[in-house]
């Protein structure tokens, strides 16, 4: 398993090269609004990254090990996390994109879009693993009820809609 402070370094360095690219060839056209379309997909990204977190660390009885946050112990199955299996991941990979176009530079933007796609693979990839080993068969189950990624606008305003509240009920 990779530990989340080697994924955390992992996305903060492809968020530091989108950056660096924005210093790098010309600008699509259109900054403003490139921009504008970059700020609001950057608010969305955070928003749906805190409610599903929330999700996680109320409802997955996360152990924590050391510093950061804990790994969940419990398959959460609640708000987002019933309609798609990977909700988090989903708004993690806008970022780079966000950066890209708040960037507004063609490499910047072509960059964050190559990372979103990583994510979004590597989500599938390493978290499936993950997952199906601390969990087993009820993910097994899981996964075939429940699509990887849901752009459904329904399961969407599941995802940025109210954050639980800090201890379940």
């Amino acid at each position: 398993m990779i530990s989340n402070r080697v994924r955390g370094l992992a996305w903060l360095l492809m968020i530091l090269v989108v950056i660096a690219c924005g210093f790098l060839g010309p600008s699509p056209g259109h900054g403003l609004a490139v921009r504008l379309a970059g700020a609001v997909l950057l608010l969305l990204s955070l928003r749906g990254a805190a409610v599903t977190g929330r999700y996680l660390a109320v409802y997955g009885n996360p152990v924590k090990r050391g510093r950061g946050p804990g790994e969940p112990t419990r398959l959460v199955r609640e708000g987002p996390y019933s309609c798609m299996r990977h909700p988090m991941h989903l708004f993690l990979s806008l970022f780079p994109l966000s950066v890209g176009l708040l960037a507004a530079t063609w490499c910047s933007i072509l960059l964050g879009l190559a990372e979103m796609i990583a994510v979004l693979v590597l989500a599938v990839v390493l978290d499936e693993k993950e997952s199906l080993t601390r969990f087993g068969k009820e993910y097994e189950e899981y996964r075939r009820e429940v699509p990887a990624f849901n752009p459904s606008p329904r399961c969407l305003a599941k995802a940025l809609g109210p954050r639980p509240p800090k201890k379940r009920a």
